[in-house]
């Protein structure tokens, strides 16, 4: 039975690593667009740039692993973080190379690219020549501060928290069609994972309208989602090997055993997080000792935290880590080619 459990470790390192492309660009990019949503620009800059360095090419549909695709824009983020910080030329170079915004629009390209030229002949224009002229000196009280922060409306948030539980209901429909591994669908669910996490942290009344019209279009893109069309073949016919009964034993529960652990890590990556915690569910049972199986079944649940909003699935998925930590060693966490950056970072920081 030994022998049975580590067959099925080597089949669960075969069967995740392949097909999944090491990765670490798309989470330089997601790390980039969060620092420009807070104003940090140097940051954007470092994060953007390694994004870069890692995949060149803009697209609405960049492929990270499995069926996960996202709005792939870097130069636009990164020049508007150098317009910020006064590189005017190298802002002007990244919008020649961009073709607009990403999931988060911060301007317009063509009023970005003016603001860079503007600012930039401004910088370099050489100021004209005056005669001396005598220094008047005036004393002017200071103003009373009228700091105010911004009203929100509370209707208006009423609103945008009608808008995303309308925009998960179709997106349980989407999953009910089997349409979880569309690309609609993927975008569908970062987008509203999104603003649903922004939506505790509004600032005004802006931040509430944006976070509608997000959960409108998830709205549109779970509708759009489709199942994918799986092709049928003929089962290859069985081996006909000559075997002890034991090794013939051992090859019966495998077989069963990695079929649904297969079908597991299948669901998983393809965003059908419910499926693949209990898919995974069942085979703690059955290993209750084996690391991965855990990580995977933590990694499930906290992505259905992040969906639901729900604490339940936090405490389970703290749970599953605890028990992956115990019964295995990461060097420096979880692999950043099987799990997401959310995914490290609250495993990371789990006490084990």
């Amino acid at each position: 039975m030994k022998a049975v459990r580590l067959s099925v470790l080597a089949l669960l390192c075969a069967l995740v690593s392949a097909g999944i492309a090491l990765a670490s660009w798309y989470d330089d990019y997601d790390a980039g667009v969060d620092a420009a949503l807070k104003g940090q620009w140097q940051t954007v800059v470092q994060k953007m740039t390694a994004a870069i360095n890692g995949n060149p090419n803009e697209s609405n549909k960049a492929r990270t692993y499995g069926a996960i695709f996202i709005n792939y824009h870097p130069y636009y983020y990164r020049g508007v973080a150098y317009l910020n910080l006064g590189k005017y030329q190298q802002a002007i170079s990244d919008f020649e190379r961009t073709s607009g915004p990403g999931a988060e629009d911060l301007g317009s390209l063509d009023a970005l690219m003016q603001r860079a030229k503007d600012r930039l002949a401004a910088a370099t224009a050489t100021p004209p020549l005056e005669t001396a002229r005598p220094q008047v000196t005036t004393t002017v009280a200071p103003a009373p501060s009228t700091t105010q922060q911004p009203a929100i409306d509370n209707a208006l948030r009423t609103r945008a928290r009608a808008a995303l539980d309308q925009a998960k209901t179709h997106l349980q429909s989407a999953q009910q069609r089997k349409a979880t591994t569309s690309q609609q669908y993927q975008s569908a669910l970062n987008a509203y994972t999104a603003a649903n996490s922004r939506l505790a942290t509004v600032k005004n009344n802006d931040d509430l309208n944006a976070i509608i019209a997000e959960a409108e279009n998830v709205t549109l893109l779970a509708d759009s989602a489709t199942a994918a069309t799986v092709a049928t073949t003929a089962p290859a016919p069985p081996r006909t090997a000559p075997a002890t009964r034991s090794s013939s034993a051992a090859q019966t529960v495998l077989g069963d055993t990695s079929r649904r652990l297969h079908r597991a890590l299948q669901d998983y990556f393809s965003g059908d997080f419910d499926k693949a915690e209990q898919g995974f569910q069942e085979l703690s049972k059955e290993m209750p000792k084996n690391a991965w199986i855990w990580a995977f079944l933590g990694a499930s649940q906290y992505s259905q935290y992040a969906f639901e909003g729900e604490d339940s699935y936090k405490a389970a998925a703290i749970t599953s880590f605890r028990k992956a930590k115990t019964y295995g060693r990461w060097k420096d966490g979880l692999p950043e080619k099987y799990f997401s950056r959310r995914i490290r970072k609250a495993f990371k920081e789990t006490a084990g």
